[in-house]
């Protein structure tokens, strides 16, 4: 399957298999097994808020100071069931949920692309990017990966 034939509208989902930058996968493309677990553009989710929690405190969220192989061997991102807030930078209480809500630990309760593009935290902040507050937006483009072919390293 190549990139420009993957439509999130088909309800198709890929399957966990595949590597990445282990500090920005969520939990459920660490779970190993007979059948690994479908996954979704929920994982992209996962990785905006691994981001933007990075940009707020200048550090992971989990696994900061691990290298990959570490991360995998103690099961880092598999126990990260809640995300910890650092108490400097002050960060709003709405960009805190922003971040919970991209990093839920559970796929079914993780937000997925679409409902993130229309998020009360970045509402305001997409409109005035357009120039307008009635300014109609436009669907996102759908999620194109699954965990990622190649391993990075930090």
């Amino acid at each position: 399957m190549d990139d420009d034939s993957y439509n999130s509208a088909d309800g198709m989902e890929l399957t966990s298999q595949g590597a990445g930058t282990y500090w920005y996968l969520p939990p459920e493309c660490f779970v190993v097994g007979k059948e690994p677990p479908k996954i979704s553009n929920k994982v992209d989710v996962w990785s905006v808020g691994v981001i933007f929690y990075q940009c707020l405190y200048g550090r992971k969220p989990f696994g900061h100071n691990q290298s990959q192989q570490d991360i995998l061997q103690e099961n880092t991102i598999l126990k990260a069931t809640d995300v910890q807030f650092p108490p400097k930078p002050v960060v709003t209480t709405e960009a805190k949920a922003f971040i919970r809500r991209c990093l839920a630990y559970h796929k079914e309760d993780r937000v997925d692309v679409l409902q993130l593009s229309s998020d009360p935290f970045l509402m305001p902040h997409i409109r005035k990017a357009l120039g307008s507050s009635s300014a109609p937006l436009a669907p996102p483009l759908p999620s194109t990966s699954s965990c990622y072919g190649s391993s990075a390293s930090d």
